[in-house]
C-alpha cells in the first residue's frame, strides 16, 4: 500500500503515542503492585543472624505449628491461623503498611500506661516489660531482631490514652501496641484500632469483650478473664458450702468491678445453692470502703466477694478483719499480691490471714514459687536496672513481655515471615507455658474457637502472717480448669 506524505509524517507520532501509553500502563501496574506488596506482602527485610538463645525456657521458642499459618498464598491479602481465624488485609486503609515498625534489626512496639496520677504505680508494668526485653535482646533478640517498646503516660485517662495511641498509630513507626492498661481505656480504643488495622494486643485488662476475634480481629485480651475467674469462685464456694451459701459482694464502681460482678452473677445462675444476698459498690474516689463493709456485714452472709483493686483491696480486707463479721473472704486477682495488698496491713496490727484468692501464676518473690532459677534471673536483671524486684507490677511486666516475645517468635516462622499480619495471627494462636505458671495452667488461644488465653486457676488461702511479717499462700483446693468453655465473647454472652 502506498502512503501519502501526511500519512508518513503521522506514523511516527502514532507509534509514539502507543508506546507512551504502554509505558504509562506498565508504570501504573508497577505502582499498583508496589502498593499491594506494601499492604499485603511478606516481610520486607531479612533479620540479622541471631545469637544463640538460651535453651532453658527463659526466652520462649517458636511453637512448632506456627509454620503452618500465615499468608495463605502468593499475591493474596488473606492470612490464616488456627481455630477458624483469618485476616483479610484488603479491608485495611489504602496506605496501610504491613511492615511498619519492623526492620532487619528491630521490632518497634508501643504502649500507654499511667506513670503519673493516682494509679501511677501500674506504670511499673512497662518497666518490667522493658527489662525483660533487655534480657531477650542480650541473647539474640527475636530471630536476630531487637525488640523495643515506647511508653506514653496517660494518667489512666481514657481520652489521653486515645490521644497517645492515635499519635503512635498515625506515625507509621510501630508494628503494634501491647499491654495498654485499663478497661475503659481499651474499650475507648477498640473501634479505632480495628478500623485502622492497628494491633491492640494482649491488653492489660481482663474484660471478656476483648475476646471477640469475629468482630474485633485486631484486639486480644490477656490474663485470667473476669468470667473465668468468677466462675472459679463459684465452683470453689459450692465445694466449700455443699448445703448452700449466702454471698455478699463489694466491688469498685468502674468497668473492672462491673465486669467481675456480672461474671459472678453469670456463674451463680448456673450453680445451685449459692445466693447473692447483698451488693455494695464503692466509688473509685472514695477514701475507704468502711461503709460498704458495714452494710455488707448486716446481711450476715457466709461469704464476701471483694471485686476490688489497689488500696481498696487492703482497706476491705482490713475492715473485715477488724469487724465482728467473720465471713469467708474471696478476693479478686488484683488483690493477690503479697507486697502490695497484705504487707501494708501490718501497720494497722492486722494480717489478712484467711483471705482466699485465685492464682494462676506466681510472683517471683512468692515463698511458694517453685521456679527459683527464673525468680533469680528476674531479681538479678531487675536489680541491675536499678529497679525494685519486689514491685509486683514489674513482675507482672515480665509475664506480659514473655508472651509478647512468644508471639513475635511465632510470627517470625509463619508463611510470609515477620510482619504485622503475622503478629496478629500469632497473638490468636499461641500455646505455651510461662516459667512461673501454677502447675496445670498454660497460655493457649486458638482463633475464634478459643479466644481466652488463661482459663484455669487454683484457690489459695493467705496465711502465716503477723503484724510484723508477711505470710504466704497455701493451696485451698485442686486446680479448676474451664479451658475452652467460654469460647469467645458472643458465645460467652449466651
Amino acid at each position: 500500500m502506498t502512503r501519502s506524505p501526511w500519512q508518513r509524517r503521522l506514523a511516527p507520532l502514532v507509534i509514539a503515542i502507543v508506546v507512551g501509553g504502554t509505558a504509562t500502563a506498565c508504570s501504573h501496574e508497577a505502582s499498583r503492585q508496589a502498593a499491594a506488596d506494601k499492604k499485603c506482602g511478606t516481610s520486607a527485610t531479612a533479620p540479622a543472624a541471631p545469637a544463640a538463645a538460651p535453651n532453658d525456657g527463659t526466652v520462649p521458642t517458636p511453637n512448632p505449628d506456627s509454620k503452618n499459618w500465615g499468608r495463605s498464598a502468593e499475591g493474596t491479602c488473606v492470612y490464616t491461623g488456627p481455630g477458624g481465624f483469618s485476616l483479610d488485609l484488603g479491608s485495611c486503609p489504602a496506605t496501610w503498611d504491613n511492615n511498619a515498625g519492623i526492620t532487619a534489626g528491630e521490632i518497634k512496639l508501643f504502649t500507654s500506661m499511667p506513670h503519673s496520677g493516682p494509679l501511677a504505680a501500674y506504670g511499673a508494668i512497662s518497666d518490667g516489660i522493658k527489662t525483660y526485653f533487655d534480657y531477650v535482646n542480650s541473647h539474640g533478640g527475636v530471630q536476630g531482631r531487637r525488640v523495643s517498646i515506647d511508653v506514653k503516660d496517660d494518667q489512666y485517662q481514657p481520652d489521653q490514652t486515645r490521644n497517645n495511641v492515635e499519635a503512635a498509630a498515625q506515625s507509621g513507626a510501630y508494628a503494634a501496641s501491647f499491654a495498654v492498661l485499663g478497661s475503659p481505656n481499651n474499650l475507648n480504643l477498640i473501634d479505632y484500632m480495628n478500623q485502622t488495622c492497628t494491633g491492640q494486643f494482649m491488653v492489660a485488662a481482663s474484660d471478656n469483650e476483648f475476646g471477640d476475634p469475629q468482630h474485633h480481629p485486631w484486639t486480644t485480651g490477656f490474663g485470667l478473664d473476669y468470667y473465668n475467674e468468677s466462675g472459679i469462685w463459684a465452683s470453689w464456694i459450692k465445694e466449700r458450702f455443699p448445703q448452700g451459701a449466702k454471698v455478699a459482694t463489694i466491688s469498685i464502681g468502674n468497668a473492672l468491678g462491673h465486669a467481675y460482678i456480672n461474671g459472678f452473677k453469670r456463674a451463680v445462675a448456673a450453680t445451685p445453692g449459692i445466693t447473692i444476698v447483698d451488693e455494695q459498690t464503692n466509688d473509685v474516689t472514695a477514701p475507704n470502703v468502711d461503709n460498704e463493709v458495714t452494710s455488707a456485714a448486716a446481711s450476715r452472709a457466709d461469704v464476701v466477694v471483694l471485686a476490688e483493686a489497689g488500696t481498696f483491696c487492703t482497706q476491705a480486707i482490713g475492715a473485715i478483719e477488724k469487724s465482728p463479721w467473720k465471713p469467708v473472704v474471696v478476693a479478686a486477682q488484683p488483690c493477690a499480691q503479697i507486697q502490695t495488698t497484705y504487707a501494708p496491713l501490718g501497720k494497722q496490727g492486722l494480717t489478712g490471714n484467711g483471705t482466699n484468692v485465685v492464682r494462676y501464676y506466681y510472683a517471683p518473690s512468692d515463698p511458694d514459687n517453685p521456679n527459683t532459677g527464673f525468680a533469680k534471673l528476674y531479681t538479678d536483671t531487675v536489680s541491675a536496672a536499678g529497679l525494685d524486684p519486689k514491685n509486683a507490677q514489674i513482675a507482672n511486666g515480665w509475664f506480659w513481655a514473655w508472651y509478647i516475645v512468644q508471639a513475635l517468635q511465632d510470627a517470625s516462622t509463619m508463611k510470609g515471615g515477620l510482619n504485622r499480619a503475622n503478629i496478629n495471627i500469632a497473638v490468636h494462636s499461641y500455646d505455651s507455658t510461662y516459667p512461673l505458671m501454677v502447675e496445670g495452667v498454660k497460655g493457649r488461644v486458638s482463633g475464634v474457637e478459643d479466644a481466652y488465653p488463661f482459663e484455669a486457676g487454683r484457690m489459695y488461702t493467705y496465711t502465716g502472717a503477723t503484724p510484723a511479717s508477711t505470710g504466704h499462700f497455701e493451696g485451698a483446693g485442686p486446680l479448676i480448669d474451664n479451658g475452652g468453655k467460654l469460647g469467645n465473647w458472643p458465645k460467652a454472652q449466651g
